[in-house]
């Protein structure tokens, strides 16, 4: 029998102002890159105060929906494939988890790299003339996943790199082979030296 007294759940303005925008951007098209109306035009729209408008738009920033620029306006945004809570709240994170998210930006490098090499991407054989081997081989990782058909894995690893990278994780960890000898590998077709390259920087 249906309880008339239940409490139900009541959906908080914020909540609703948020799923507006996203509506909002949906029903008009938007892209990335372009831009939303001003707090008082969206504030009109939606039938709410500039303050709600202003706190939805500060939680879609957070989520990597929309992007804010000083003086600019707001813009969409493209989200992240996952969040890492600790950004958002600007918490510190322990070593242990630091290094789950360096396993698993390992992960998405790993698959980026077999990927490229089944579908025979092409590779710039160019030294880079930089002592960070680590953004070297970023830079490496991007090269290949752009040209890879899903995304996926590069966003992955987009959205875990920087993070490390600001907590300085790599600051200890220092590669054992020169990036330019992985591309040889890799142009060269050669699986075991990429995989035991992975086996022995991985945790």
């Amino acid at each position: 029998m249906d309880n008339k007294y239940n409490i139900r759940s009541v959906p908080r303005m914020f909540e609703e102002v948020t799923r507006s925008i996203i509506n909002y951007i949906h029903d008009e098209d938007l892209e990335k890159g372009d831009k939303l109306p001003p707090e008082r035009e969206l504030s009109e729209l939606l039938g709410v105060s500039r303050s709600s408008v202003r706190e939805g738009l500060r939680i879609l920033e957070l989520l990597k929906y929309l992007d804010s620029r000083q003086g600019g306006g707001t813009f969409v945004s493209t989200p992240a494939p996952f969040l890492i809570p600790y950004r958002l709240i600007n918490q510190s994170i322990e070593l242990s988890t630091l290094q789950k998210y360096f396993e698993m930006s390992l992960l998405n490098a790993k698959q980026i790299i077999l990927l490229s090499l089944e579908q025979k991407i092409s590779v710039n054989l160019q030294e880079r003339h930089t002592t960070d081997t680590w953004n070297e081989f970023s830079a490496w990782i991007n090269e290949l996943g752009q040209q890879l058909s899903n995304d996926y894995y590069l966003a992955l690893w987009n959205t875990i790199f920087p993070l490390l990278e600001e907590k300085n994780y790599f600051t200890d960890i220092k590669l054992d082979i020169e990036i330019n000898e992985l591309k040889i590998a890799f142009y060269k077709k050669d699986r075991q030296t990429l995989l035991e390259f992975f086996d022995r920087i991985t945790p």
